[in-house]
């Protein structure tokens, strides 16, 4: 099927004048996770990840993505023609290099321009022209080849209570538009979903796990227009916007409405906004390209937001443990598997008052799955979780009061001594960024060591980043922020919520990964300078049997029993009194 899709779009490329057509597997407005009408690298490839670039020539396919998805990729490319190339690895070439020495000089490669950035556009343009090769924006060769794709998603967009967003829209705008006149702009064009559904306090449930809606926002000195489906607002939410100023028009109405307006400076985000809509603002209008200023914004929570993520943690973390002391009965009798699993923690987390849906689909890898970094268990690959054995179990919720990202490894039987010595070196690790005090102005990658170093130290590593970030009932991750060994020049700022989550992975053998989500408060220790620290925010015990106390510093040992106390003491008031007696036993003093 695949190899047959992969020839079809051949087929219309040649048509085209195309010897090479890039899919990024992304949709109009740059979105990591796309509703179905855009899930192109899926549909051509076979690949589910979140992450890849796919090219396709006369004769040749390839998917290029990153650490987390080598083995899954490997495994769901079978029986295809995709070769897959694994980036940042040096033994394999980049996509474009990889074109340049394809193609001849005076071959043209095309993209979608509405699902291609203006940066990424402009890099395909001068990297492809140096080898002689031509960059030919063009439409969307997959609507000619894929008979029942389906249309624009629809779904009901509704409000988020100010007693969870903490700031009303109307504050927000006026901070934007403070912005807009220190950089002499008319008008800024929002295409990134996250940021117009943080600015107008407004979710919706147009993709799976990400409470968004297909929209455009287009901020004027004095108006302000939202681009929508028509059916996706109520009339009562509609007055209430237009009340406020935000006047909706329909999402295929973008180009028909900019002819109306009177040219002036606009900010279109490189990194966000399409080819496409670069487009339609023609050459009477001064286009401006900085990122968008909503992205730092949104980054750095409120105290309102705080305060409301806290309380998703605690009805989190309860979720979680009445999950355990579950699994822990069920475990041993044999038949539950990886789906099951999953399915029954959701349920559990249904249970829990403000729960929207799951953050993203549930991680449940038992021993080798779980070196599968970003595995997602069907009925046909699942595993039957035996025992002994290690499941590495990676989740989270959207709740009306925040988004949770957690991951432990759970334990049934008696493990090998080198899992328990890989488990306890994570821990280190973890613990290590989760107690450091850093000034303020410090950036993820110059932390990113402390996470690494016990690993290191023994010449073993992983390949995906230490954090990101998370947003408030948004996607679960988030910009601009980052712990990883990649410079991102980007400081880490009080209020901003980031996972801490160090992993080893052994091929066939088992994954080990430990995430909470931390955030970043004022630390008294400054004297000559301010500085930060992180509060960890994820309630749920770790496997205090996978730990190796021997390999801990005092200090470690003694974060291993505050956490427990803390959790303890967080989550006790909202269980049973049977279960407050297995969370004391599972947060004992270690």
């Amino acid at each position: 099927m695949i190899n047959k899709r992969i020839n079809k779009l051949r087929k219309i490329m040649k048509e085209k004048g195309l010897d090479a057509y890039i899919i990024s597997g992304s949709d109009p407005h740059q979105s990591e996770y796309t509703a179905e009408r855009w899930e192109t690298r899926k549909w051509i490839t076979g690949f589910t990840g979140s992450q890849g670039i796919v090219v396709v020539t006369a004769d040749k396919a390839g998917l290029w993505t990153d650490s987390r998805y080598y083995l899954q990729a490997a495994a769901e490319l079978i029986d295809t023609e995709v070769t897959l190339f694994k980036s940042s690895l040096p033994d394999f070439p980049g996509y474009l290099e990889w074109l340049a020495a394809e193609l001849k000089p005076g071959s043209t490669v095309g993209s979608n321009i509405w699902t291609t950035s203006i940066d990424r556009g402009e890099e395909f343009e001068a990297e492809l022209a140096g080898s002689g090769i031509n960059y030919k924006g063009s439409g969307d060769l997959l609507d000619d080849i894929w008979e029942e794709r389906l249309g624009l998603p629809t779904q009901p967009v509704f409000q988020l209570d100010l007693k969870y967003s903490g700031r009303g829209r109307k504050d927000k705008i006026a901070e934007i538009r403070s912005w807009m006149d220190k950089k002499r702009l008319s008008w800024y064009l929002v295409s990134s979903l996250s940021d117009i559904a943080w600015t107008l306090n407004l979710r919706g449930n147009d993709i799976s796990f990400n409470p968004l809606f297909m929209s455009y926002l287009l901020i004027g000195g004095e108006s302000c227009y939202l681009f929508i489906s028509r059916e996706q607002i109520s009339s009562e939410l509609s007055e209430l916007l237009e009340g406020q100023g935000i006047i909706e028009i329909l999402y295929e109405n973008l180009d028909s409405h900019i002819e109306t307006l009177a040219p002036g400076r606009i900010n279109l985000a490189p990194d966000t906004s399409s080819i496409g809509v670069q487009k339609l603002f023609g050459d009477r209008w001064g286009k401006v390209y900085e990122k968008d200023i909503t992205v730092g914004m949104k980054a750095v929570k409120n105290k309102v937001e705080i305060s409301s993520i806290k309380n998703a943690m605690k009805k989190d973390g309860a979720a979680l443990v009445r999950f355990l002391i579950w699994l822990e009965d069920i475990w041993p009798k044999g038949y539950l598997t990886e789906v099951s699993a999953a399915a029954k923690l959701a349920k559990f987390r249904s249970m829990q008052d403000g729960f929207m849906g799951l953050s993203f689909a549930t991680v449940a890898g038992y021993n080798d799955h779980g070196a599968i970094i970003h595995y997602s268990a069907n009925e046909e690959s699942a595993y039957t979780l035996s025992s002994p054995g290690v499941l590495l179990l990676d989740s989270g919720g959207q709740y009306l009061d925040g988004t949770t990202d957690i991951t432990r490894v759970l334990k049934s039987g008696d493990v090998s001594a080198e899992i328990i010595h890989d488990y306890t070196l994570v821990l280190k690790g973890h613990i290590d960024l989760a107690t450091v005090t850093f000034p303020v102005g410090t950036k993820g990658f110059q932390l990113d060591i402390l996470a690494r170093k016990a690993l290191w130290d023994e010449g073993k590593n992983y390949g995906h980043g230490t954090g990101h970030g998370v947003g408030f009932f948004l996607n679960v991750h988030e910009g601009p922020q980052k712990i990883n060994t990649g410079v991102v020049d980007i400081a880490i700022e009080e209020g901003m919520i980031t996972s801490n989550e160090p992993g080893i992975y052994l091929e066939n053998r088992y994954g080990i990964r430990i995430e909470n989500l931390i955030l970043a408060v004022k630390s008294e220790i400054g004297q000559t300078e301010d500085f930060l620290e992180f509060e960890t925010l994820s309630m749920c015990p770790l496997e205090l049997e996978l730990i190796d106390g021997d390999l801990l510093t005092e200090t470690q040992k003694e974060w291993v029993n505050n956490y427990h106390n803390q959790v303890y003491k967080t989550l006790s008031p909202l269980l049973e009194e049977s279960e407050r007696v297995w969370l004391k036993g599972k947060t004992r003093r270690f």
